[in-house]
């Protein structure tokens, strides 16, 4: 297939190019015509970005990791219609055998991807070594202290775990970090209270991610930064921020896209199931979620994950935070897609991933370009 008339962001800049899919790869980028029987979508002058990467979401369309294979099969074909070309289906706190059986889920579409879906590039684990002062909509009773071999038992014999959030504080929580890091799997802090310098010294150790900034974690103050703070400081540090409107404020997604740039921000959903569809009652880790006016919360306040979709955050970061396209692109796709050493996604390049997100001049979504037809 090709797509014409489109603005194409290739290496941080718009160009009118047309790009051709062959075999769900990008083959040719240039000026062309179909072939005889080739499919081709015009793009209207709309913008032609790569699909998004999302490294942090629990739940979408009414399907949760934490159910099982059938569910995360179900998270990869809806995310794929809103311009997700590869996602982290993210656990939370949970018994121990219900985590082995949600990694054997995310697992098995690793191993078998589904068909017409967001590739899978393996597990976020976001518990059970988290704070229980800052646990957020996480189940307290689930929470542990870290320790390698307690990490050895979570997972079994899973291979897909490619990140962890943790909170740095906790004893044993440094050992645990270093393993993680000699494995090549990303450790995160956060549902953490840990301060600044503790959070340099997991740096130390390989910690390379904050988790959802300045939510699950102390405020940040000037005489004590915390974890928002050292997360914003040390440039060995990228930074996850929800980009809701609700966990943040716009003048904070600001300051932290102007801290960390494009390189050291990333995008994430952090949605439950919810995302995607009415305000209503869901459930979260087995916990009645309230969802009203797009907020998600537990009956006790306490926000829930969020109802974002990653193109929302994408347009909140321009329209609402008043950063450059050019700058906000990236924290959506090649930033994360660099996280997890997924060279082919989140840049338009001949060999990457064919599948690519229309938005409007006015950074609303069209469609998810690919050549699934169905879409």
């Amino acid at each position: 297939m090709i797509v014409k008339n489109g603005l194409v962001y290739i290496d941080g800049a718009f160009h009118r190019k047309d790009i051709r899919i062959r075999k769900g790869r990008i083959s040719e980028i240039g000026t062309m015509e179909a072939e005889p029987g080739e499919s081709c979508q015009d793009a209207q002058g709309h913008y032609i970005l790569p699909g998004f990467v999302d490294i942090h979401i629990h739940a979408f369309g009414g399907a949760d990791c934490m159910r099982g294979e059938a569910d995360v099969r179900k998270m990869s074909r809806e995310l794929l219609k809103t311009g997700v070309a590869a996602f982290v289906p993210t656990t939370m706190s949970a018994e121990t055998e219900e985590t082995r059986e949600a990694l054997a889920g995310i697992e098995a579409v690793c191993t078998r991807p589904e068909h017409g879906g967001a590739r899978v590039l393996g597990a976020h684990m976001e518990a059970p070594f988290l704070s229980p002062l800052y646990k957020g909509a996480q189940r307290g009773e689930c929470l542990c202290l870290p320790s390698p071999e307690r990490y050895r038992e979570l997972v079994g014999d899973c291979t897909c775990v490619r990140m962890m959030t943790l909170a740095p504080e906790l004893p044993g929580a440094i050992p645990l970090i270093r393993a993680l890091h000699e494995q090549g799997i990303i450790p995160c802090a956060a549902h953490s209270a840990a301060t600044a310098e503790e959070i340099h010294r997991a740096a130390d150790a390989g910690l390379s991610q904050i988790t959802h900034l300045f939510n699950a974690q102390p405020p940040l103050h000037h005489r004590k930064p915390g974890v928002p703070g050292a997360g914003l400081a040390d440039d060995r540090l990228a930074v996850q921020i929800i980009a809701d409107g609700i966990h943040l404020h716009p003048d904070v997604l600001r300051i932290a896209a102007l801290c960390k740039g494009s390189h050291g921000t990333i995008l994430i959903s952090d949605s439950m199931e919810a995302a995607g569809l009415p305000d209503g009652n869901y459930e979260l880790g087995g916990q009645r979620v309230i969802v009203s006016e797009g907020a998600a919360r537990l009956e006790n306040g306490v926000l829930a994950g969020s109802t974002l979709l990653l193109h929302q955050a994408v347009r909140n970061m321009i329209c609402l935070a008043g950063i450059r396209p050019e700058t906000v692109i990236p924290m959506a796709t090649s930033t994360p897609a660099n996280a997890l050493r997924a060279s082919d996604l989140g840049r338009i390049a001949v060999g990457a991933c064919g599948v690519l997100a229309e938005m409007t001049p006015e950074w609303n979504f069209v469609r998810t370009v690919c050549e699934d037809s169905s879409l």
